[in-house]
Protein backbone atom coordinates (compact mmCIF):
# COMPACT_ATOMS: atom_id res chain seq x y z
CA UNK A 1 0.00 0.00 0.00
CA UNK A 2 3.39 2.77 1.05
CA UNK A 3 4.90 1.95 -2.37
CA UNK A 4 1.43 2.47 -4.07
CA UNK A 5 0.41 5.53 -2.62
CA UNK A 6 4.28 6.76 -3.58
CA UNK A 7 3.79 5.90 -7.03
CA UNK A 8 0.54 7.41 -7.37
CA UNK A 9 1.67 10.71 -5.56
CA UNK A 10 4.99 10.83 -7.76
CA UNK A 11 2.80 10.23 -11.26
CA UNK A 12 0.11 12.95 -10.09
CA UNK A 13 3.00 15.37 -9.49
CA UNK A 14 2.04 15.62 -5.81
CA UNK A 15 5.27 14.17 -4.77
CA UNK A 16 8.54 14.87 -5.94
CA UNK A 17 10.95 11.56 -7.94
CA UNK A 18 12.91 9.90 -5.54
CA UNK A 19 15.86 10.63 -7.86
CA UNK A 20 15.21 14.41 -7.47
CA UNK A 21 17.97 15.69 -5.21
CA UNK A 22 16.61 19.65 -6.31
CA UNK A 23 12.94 19.11 -4.61
CA UNK A 24 11.67 16.33 -2.01
CA UNK A 25 8.68 15.62 -0.32
CA UNK A 26 5.57 17.69 -1.47
CA UNK A 27 5.30 19.76 -4.40
CA UNK A 28 4.14 23.11 -4.81
CA UNK A 29 1.20 21.61 -6.93
CA UNK A 30 0.29 19.33 -3.56
CA UNK A 31 0.64 22.28 -1.12
CA UNK A 32 -2.16 24.66 -3.23
CA UNK A 33 -4.26 21.71 -3.33
CA UNK A 34 -3.40 20.90 0.09
CA UNK A 35 -4.59 24.86 0.96
CA UNK A 36 -7.95 25.08 -0.92
CA UNK A 37 -8.77 21.17 -1.51
CA UNK A 38 -7.29 18.75 0.54
CA UNK A 39 -10.27 15.88 0.45
CA UNK A 40 -9.90 16.56 -3.33
CA UNK A 41 -13.58 16.93 -3.24
CA UNK A 42 -13.64 19.78 -6.45
CA UNK A 43 -14.22 17.75 -9.74
CA UNK A 44 -11.28 20.65 -11.00
CA UNK A 45 -8.54 19.51 -9.02
CA UNK A 46 -9.30 16.08 -10.78
CA UNK A 47 -9.02 18.08 -14.26
CA UNK A 48 -5.46 19.61 -13.14
CA UNK A 49 -4.33 15.73 -11.92
CA UNK A 50 -5.37 14.65 -15.15
CA UNK A 51 -3.72 17.29 -17.27
CA UNK A 52 -0.59 16.04 -14.89
CA UNK A 53 -0.97 12.83 -15.68
CA UNK A 54 -1.33 13.15 -19.62
CA UNK A 55 1.81 14.84 -19.54
CA UNK A 56 3.81 12.86 -18.08
CA UNK A 57 6.37 11.13 -20.72
CA UNK A 58 6.89 7.53 -20.43
CA UNK A 59 3.78 6.46 -19.25
CA UNK A 60 0.75 4.59 -20.30
CA UNK A 61 -1.00 8.07 -19.24
CA UNK A 62 0.89 10.27 -22.05
CA UNK A 63 0.41 7.65 -24.62
CA UNK A 64 -2.83 7.07 -24.35
CA UNK A 65 -3.73 10.53 -24.89
CA UNK A 66 -1.51 12.15 -26.55
CA UNK A 67 -0.28 9.39 -29.28
CA UNK A 68 -3.09 6.79 -29.66
CA UNK A 69 -5.56 7.92 -31.87
CA UNK A 70 -8.27 5.05 -31.96
CA UNK A 71 -11.65 6.77 -31.35
CA UNK A 72 -13.17 3.22 -30.59
CA UNK A 73 -11.22 0.16 -29.87
CA UNK A 74 -11.31 -2.81 -27.65
CA UNK A 75 -8.95 -3.81 -24.79
CA UNK A 76 -6.73 -6.00 -26.92
CA UNK A 77 -6.18 -3.48 -29.62
CA UNK A 78 -5.10 -1.18 -27.00
CA UNK A 79 -2.83 -2.90 -25.29
CA UNK A 80 -1.26 -4.18 -28.54
CA UNK A 81 -0.85 -0.66 -30.07
CA UNK A 82 0.85 -0.01 -26.13
CA UNK A 83 3.32 -2.40 -26.69
CA UNK A 84 4.22 -1.57 -30.47
CA UNK A 85 4.80 1.54 -29.21
CA UNK A 86 7.03 0.60 -26.57
CA UNK A 87 8.95 -1.64 -28.67
CA UNK A 88 9.53 1.50 -31.12
CA UNK A 89 10.01 4.35 -28.40
CA UNK A 90 11.30 2.61 -25.65
CA UNK A 91 15.29 2.00 -24.55
CA UNK A 92 13.52 -1.25 -22.38
CA UNK A 93 10.12 -2.04 -24.29
CA UNK A 94 7.06 -3.35 -22.30
CA UNK A 95 6.44 -6.83 -21.93
CA UNK A 96 3.17 -8.28 -23.01
CA UNK A 97 1.72 -8.69 -18.90
CA UNK A 98 3.20 -5.16 -18.02
CA UNK A 99 1.26 -3.45 -21.57
CA UNK A 100 -1.60 -5.41 -20.23
CA UNK A 101 -1.40 -4.61 -16.56
CA UNK A 102 -0.53 -0.79 -17.86
CA UNK A 103 -3.82 -0.30 -19.91
CA UNK A 104 -6.10 -2.19 -17.31
CA UNK A 105 -5.15 0.61 -14.76
CA UNK A 106 -5.68 3.39 -17.04
CA UNK A 107 -8.93 1.99 -18.48
CA UNK A 108 -10.40 1.18 -14.94
CA UNK A 109 -9.06 4.27 -13.66
CA UNK A 110 -11.38 6.70 -16.75
CA UNK A 111 -13.46 4.50 -18.44
CA UNK A 112 -17.18 4.81 -17.47
CA UNK A 113 -20.52 3.35 -18.35
CA UNK A 114 -23.03 5.81 -19.22
CA UNK A 115 -25.62 6.16 -16.43
CA UNK A 116 -23.97 3.53 -14.27
CA UNK A 117 -20.67 4.06 -13.38
CA UNK A 118 -21.68 7.49 -10.36
CA UNK A 119 -18.36 7.42 -8.46
CA UNK A 120 -19.64 7.25 -4.49
CA UNK A 121 -17.17 8.69 -2.31
CA UNK A 122 -17.46 5.76 0.15
CA UNK A 123 -16.45 3.19 -2.55
CA UNK A 124 -12.93 2.77 -2.42
CA UNK A 125 -12.38 0.81 -5.82
CA UNK A 126 -13.99 3.88 -8.13
CA UNK A 127 -11.70 6.23 -9.42
CA UNK A 128 -12.65 9.98 -9.56
CA UNK A 129 -11.24 10.34 -12.74
CA UNK A 130 -13.96 8.46 -14.05
CA UNK A 131 -16.12 11.53 -13.61
CA UNK A 132 -13.95 13.27 -16.09
CA UNK A 133 -16.08 11.07 -18.68
CA UNK A 134 -13.20 11.32 -21.38
CA UNK A 135 -13.72 7.78 -21.84
CA UNK A 136 -16.83 5.46 -22.28
CA UNK A 137 -17.52 1.51 -21.58
CA UNK A 138 -19.72 -0.07 -23.63
CA UNK A 139 -20.31 -3.63 -22.21
CA UNK A 140 -22.61 -4.64 -25.00
CA UNK A 141 -20.21 -4.60 -27.50
CA UNK A 142 -16.74 -5.03 -25.31
CA UNK A 143 -15.58 -1.70 -26.98
CA UNK A 144 -14.22 1.44 -25.45
CA UNK A 145 -15.14 5.40 -26.92
CA UNK A 146 -12.87 8.09 -26.48
CA UNK A 147 -14.93 11.43 -26.21
CA UNK A 148 -14.87 14.44 -28.62
CA UNK A 149 -17.02 16.79 -26.46
CA UNK A 150 -15.41 16.78 -22.90
CA UNK A 151 -17.89 18.46 -20.48
CA UNK A 152 -17.40 21.10 -17.38
CA UNK A 153 -14.02 21.48 -18.25
CA UNK A 154 -12.69 24.09 -15.87
CA UNK A 155 -11.74 27.39 -18.44
CA UNK A 156 -8.36 27.28 -16.38
CA UNK A 157 -7.46 23.63 -17.33
CA UNK A 158 -8.04 24.38 -20.99
CA UNK A 159 -5.63 27.96 -20.90
CA UNK A 160 -3.07 25.50 -18.59
CA UNK A 161 -3.07 23.15 -21.39
CA UNK A 162 -2.42 25.50 -24.25
CA UNK A 163 0.23 27.91 -22.25
CA UNK A 164 1.75 24.35 -21.79
CA UNK A 165 2.28 23.63 -25.43
CA UNK A 166 2.93 27.28 -26.32
CA UNK A 167 5.77 27.39 -24.14
CA UNK A 168 6.99 23.41 -25.24
CA UNK A 169 6.60 24.51 -29.24
CA UNK A 170 7.80 28.41 -28.94
CA UNK A 171 4.75 29.49 -30.44
CA UNK A 172 2.67 32.35 -29.62
CA UNK A 173 0.00 32.07 -31.37
CA UNK A 174 -1.47 28.88 -31.98
CA UNK A 175 -4.60 28.16 -34.30
CA UNK A 176 -7.56 26.35 -33.57
CA UNK A 177 -6.28 23.31 -35.38
CA UNK A 178 -2.64 23.11 -33.76
CA UNK A 179 -4.77 23.16 -30.20
CA UNK A 180 -6.75 20.11 -31.42
CA UNK A 181 -4.01 18.51 -32.89
CA UNK A 182 -0.96 19.09 -31.53
CA UNK A 183 0.62 16.35 -28.58
CA UNK A 184 0.36 17.72 -25.51
CA UNK A 185 -2.00 19.95 -26.96
CA UNK A 186 -5.76 20.70 -25.40
CA UNK A 187 -7.00 18.76 -27.90
CA UNK A 188 -5.56 15.35 -27.43
CA UNK A 189 -5.12 15.80 -23.44
CA UNK A 190 -8.78 16.74 -22.71
CA UNK A 191 -10.11 14.39 -25.89
CA UNK A 192 -11.78 17.72 -27.31
CA UNK A 193 -12.46 17.95 -31.27
CA UNK A 194 -12.05 20.62 -33.57
CA UNK A 195 -15.80 21.87 -32.37
CA UNK A 196 -14.91 21.35 -28.66
CA UNK A 197 -12.13 23.38 -29.28
CA UNK A 198 -13.31 26.29 -31.19
CA UNK A 199 -16.20 26.70 -28.32
CA UNK A 200 -13.43 26.80 -25.55
CA UNK A 201 -11.37 29.31 -27.35
CA UNK A 202 -14.65 31.57 -27.70
CA UNK A 203 -15.25 31.34 -23.96
CA UNK A 204 -11.71 32.14 -23.64
CA UNK A 205 -11.89 35.35 -25.71
CA UNK A 206 -14.64 36.61 -23.49
CA UNK A 207 -12.66 35.90 -20.06
CA UNK A 208 -9.63 38.15 -22.22
CA UNK A 209 -9.09 40.61 -19.50
CA UNK A 210 -9.23 38.59 -16.36
CA UNK A 211 -6.85 35.53 -18.06
CA UNK A 212 -4.18 37.83 -20.64
CA UNK A 213 -5.65 35.97 -23.42
CA UNK A 214 -6.52 37.12 -26.47
CA UNK A 215 -7.59 36.19 -29.87
CA UNK A 216 -6.23 36.99 -33.92
CA UNK A 217 -6.87 36.32 -37.14
CA UNK A 218 -3.46 35.65 -39.35
CA UNK A 219 -4.09 34.39 -43.06
CA UNK A 220 -7.61 33.34 -42.32
CA UNK A 221 -7.00 31.16 -39.35
CA UNK A 222 -7.95 32.30 -35.69
CA UNK A 223 -5.45 31.99 -33.45
CA UNK A 224 -5.24 31.92 -29.54
CA UNK A 225 -2.69 33.94 -27.57
CA UNK A 226 -1.91 32.39 -23.99
CA UNK A 227 0.44 33.69 -21.39
CA UNK A 228 3.13 31.35 -20.56
CA UNK A 229 2.82 30.58 -16.32
CA UNK A 230 3.66 27.67 -14.74
CA UNK A 231 0.38 24.91 -14.15
CA UNK A 232 0.21 26.35 -9.98
CA UNK A 233 -0.78 29.41 -11.32
CA UNK A 234 -3.52 28.19 -13.72
CA UNK A 235 -4.89 26.38 -10.33
CA UNK A 236 -4.40 28.98 -8.21
CA UNK A 237 -6.94 31.54 -10.12
CA UNK A 238 -9.53 28.72 -10.83
CA UNK A 239 -9.32 28.05 -7.05
CA UNK A 240 -9.98 32.19 -6.22
CA UNK A 241 -12.39 32.09 -9.18
CA UNK A 242 -14.28 29.44 -6.96
CA UNK A 243 -13.97 30.45 -3.40
CA UNK A 244 -15.07 33.62 -4.82
CA UNK A 245 -18.11 32.56 -5.90
CA UNK A 246 -18.81 30.58 -3.32
CA UNK A 247 -22.10 31.63 -1.27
Amino acid sequence: MVESLSFWLTATGLCAHASDSSQKGATDLARLIQQHDPYLELPATWWFLHLTLAQREGSVWSWFFNDFTDRIFDRQACVDAFLQHTKAKAQRPASEATASKDVACLLSAYAVRPGVDIVDPDDVGACPLRELGLIVRHDAVNRFERTRSPTAVPQEVFLAAASLISAETGKDALSLRELAGLRKGPGRVLCAGLDSISSMVARAAKDRKTYGVHTETLAGELQLRVPRRPLVEWMTDLYARIEASAP
